[in-house]
């Protein structure tokens, strides 16, 4: 039987407490003498942060383990991900992103060693543009998503998104104790080692017998240190709100921040203790695979610049027409927006060539990033305006690699979907028909009733008051034309 793959994972971005140092460091030990690794989810802020107390221990610390990218910030923002994700068109939004996160991308490379291999987003870091710009910046993983997790993992985005949000098993513990400003004095007793393993066991193996294709066991670092969430008191005011725009803009310098306060030493030693022991049993189970990132994504990887035949080609659009979503092609799958890509390249060859192609590369594409219209009424093409619409989608993709969202075919306005359908009917068989008629289409595949773009949201302690987030909730919905399952 295969086992399960379990990621332990430990979000690295505590930039005010240097105490959150020594427990990166004492965990990163642990875990490497026992010989599972961590999934180390560096912010660009903790990353500088590191470097600035001089921990050249704990870089080399990080040496056994996989290190992932959790954003260039956590604090005092140029602009959240949340903010110009919801309020600026796709390319201004993905040039913000850029010029964010590949900085941030690239110092967490420098000052750990490593380049990163998975992206997970934080609250207030998350736009379906950012997920792109990092991939962009060659991350090919995202651990995480932008809503509730799909029922397997699959590539959305030319991303391998690995589930995170429903999969989650907390490593955690006993460890808050909030503080009162009125007693100071107060302390969280040390938690009993006995009991916080086995709590961690129940849940794990609850967790395990949900069916899930991996599992995640998700911490972070400075809550083996800390008796409260870091920052707490400052989480609602990183940014501050413009009277002209009602958005956010450049935090106020000068900002004083109020010690966290600190577990007691026996207190972490025993959240210590109880860890080691954790780590050891999930290392001595024969039925999971604890496992870095790095190492499932080179399981699941393809090869780039993949080819079809004519007949793979034809096969696909004959499948389209039974079903719209993606699907199997050749010895990998497409998502809708790559067979739109490759019907568009079709007609593109046709009329360049006069003939049809031997093969048709893949390139992986992107979805609609405005809403699709939903048709109420059959739309028929005769073939100029298919061959136009083929060539319009293909000029298209080329010019800005994503889906468009509506295409005029001389005089025929329809959607990506109807255009796929009536390019799928067409390109069945050798023969180009004088006319298709296609069915409205809704729109989206088949996929877009997953949870993970039916609930797709951005939410944050750090947004706006009355924050809306109706445009990336809209976005992450049209990045179902990416998705494609896994080849298995």
């Amino acid at each position: 039987m295969a086992r399960i793959p379990v990621f332990l994972g430990l979000d690295v971005e505590d930039a005010n407490n240097p105490e959150s140092d020594d427990a990166l460091l004492r965990l990163c030990q642990i875990h490497s003498d026992v010989g599972v690794p961590l999934n180390l989810f560096f912010a660009g802020q903790k990353a500088r942060f590191m470097r600035l107390n001089g921990r050249h221990d704990v870089a080399a610390a990080l040496a056994d383990h996989d290190i992932c990218y959790h954003g260039n910030y956590w604090f005092d923002y140029p602009e959240p991900a949340l903010v110009y994700g919801a309020n600026d068109d796709w390319d201004t939004a993905l040039s913000k992103a850029l010029s964010i996160e590949i900085p941030g991308l690239n110092e967490v490379a420098e000052v750990t060693g490593q380049f990163p291999t998975a992206y997970v987003q934080h609250q207030a870091n998350h736009s379906p543009a950012t997920q792109y710009a990092v991939r962009l910046g060659g991350v090919r993983v995202n651990n995480g998503g932008f809503g509730d997790d799909m029922p397997h993992n699959a590539w959305v985005m030319d991303t391998l998104f690995v589930g995170r949000a429903k999969r989650v098993v907390g490593p955690q513990g006993d460890w808050s104790f909030e503080y009162d400003p009125l007693h100071p004095e107060r302390q969280k007793p040390a938690v009993d080692p006995e009991q916080q393993l086995r709590q961690f066991q129940e849940a794990f193996d609850r967790q395990l017998e949900k069916g899930y294709d991996h599992v995640n066991v998700v911490g972070h670092p400075t809550c083996w240190v800390v008796s409260e969430w870091w920052g707490w008191y400052e989480a609602t005011i990183p940014f501050r709100i413009t009277e002209e725009h009602g958005a956010v803009g450049y935090y106020p310098h000068d900002r004083q921040w109020r010690k966290t306060a600190m577990r007691t030493a026996a207190d972490s030693e025993a959240h210590f203790e109880w860890t080691r022991r954790a780590a050891e049993w999930l290392a001595s189970r024969d039925d999971i695979e604890v496992m870095k990132l790095a190492d499932y994504y080179v399981r699941h990887e393809e090869p780039d610049g993949q080819w079809l035949t004519l007949a793979q080609v034809q096969q696909m659009a004959r499948d389209l027409m039974q079903r719209f979503d993606a699907l199997k092609a050749g010895d990998t799958t497409v998502s809708t927006a790559d067979a739109l890509f490759l019907l568009a390249t079709l007609g593109e060859h046709v009329m360049r060539h006069n003939k049809l192609p031997a093969k048709l590369q893949i390139r992986r594409t992107l979805g609609p990033v405005e809403a699709v219209p939903e048709l109420a009424a059959p739309v028929t093409y005769l073939r100029a305006n298919y061959l136009i619409a083929a060539r319009s989608v293909y000029a298209y993709i080329m010019a800005h690699n994503r889906t468009p969202h509506a295409i005029r075919a001389h005089a025929v306005d329809a959607g990506p979907g109807e255009v796929l359908l009536a390019l799928a009917q067409a390109f069945s068989q050798n023969e180009l028909p004088e006319q298709v008629t296609v069915q409205p289409t809704g729109g989206l595949p088949e996929c877009a009733q997953y949870p993970i773009f039916q609930n797709a949201s951005a939410g944050s302690t750090n947004a706006p008051p009355f924050y809306d987030d109706s445009r990336i909730a809209m976005l992450c919905k049209m990045q179902s034309w990416s998705y494609r399952p896994l080849v298995l």
